[in-house]
């Protein structure tokens, strides 16, 4: 599957969606070609660092079964607006394949706390050796995380950067069961230790973004 993720800014604790449920899933059925799932991501207003306001209110995920369709709906991001609230701004976007590298069977048995961390390669890497790296090397690593659930990684195609470079050049989602394992893990040695360590191999230093989010599946995929 391919997922278009719109990063959205707005107020701080805002709530960017207009809808939620069925209203959201009436409002969105027709408006994108080719969709196959819709999901939303609510920023949580207590994150990791209590004392640094998160990045961006939540993210609009649009799931597809084609790239092009992926892509098309990345460039067509207007189509969102009737979705959010009139404050909401719709920021970078990414759209990629998702590659899972790890799920446990819990993961499917309740609401989990999702961690989004977009970030950027190194420009001394290929985008081919920069993937390859990221997914046989340091997604092992990172399948370790201490109570994660599930974690994917967003792999943008080389043409995807035929129109110039995007924003981000992946996006990992960790999943927890709640918000204070998450906080454990990210205080975890295997997190600053083991994978900050190896993240030195691909990520652009200071590029990663974390925020804790909680999702809303309006169309499952």
């Amino acid at each position: 599957m391919f997922k278009t993720s719109f990063f959205l800014e707005g107020p701080v604790g805002s709530d960017p969606f207009r809808y939620g449920g069925e209203a959201a899933a009436q409002a969105i059925a027709g408006q994108i070609q080719g969709l196959a799932g819709y999901t939303q991501t609510r920023t949580l207003s207590e994150q990791v660092d209590p004392t640094t306001d998160a990045p961006f209110t939540g993210v609009a995920e649009c799931w597809f079964v084609a790239e092009s369709a992926a892509r098309e709906a990345e460039a067509e991001s207007a189509i969102l607006a009737a979705l959010l609230t009139p404050e909401t701004r719709i920021g970078p976007s990414l759209s990629g394949m998702i590659r899972t590298v790890m799920r446990l069977p819990s993961y499917y048995d309740g609401d989990c706390i999702k961690g989004v961390f977009p970030f950027r390669c190194q420009d001394r890497l290929s985008v081919e050796g920069f993937q390859r790296y990221w997914w046989n090397e340091h997604g092992p690593i990172a399948a370790r995380t201490e109570a994660a659930l599930c974690y994917t990684q967003c792999h943008p195609s080389e043409a995807r950067y035929a129109d110039g470079r995007p924003p981000f050049d992946g996006i990992t989602e960790l999943y927890w069961p709640d918000a204070a394992s998450a906080r454990a893990a990210m205080s975890s040695r295997q997190m600053i230790e083991e994978q900050a360590t190896d993240a030195q191999n691909f990520a652009e230093p200071g590029s990663v973004i974390l925020f804790l989010a909680e999702e809303e599946i309006v169309i499952a995929a």
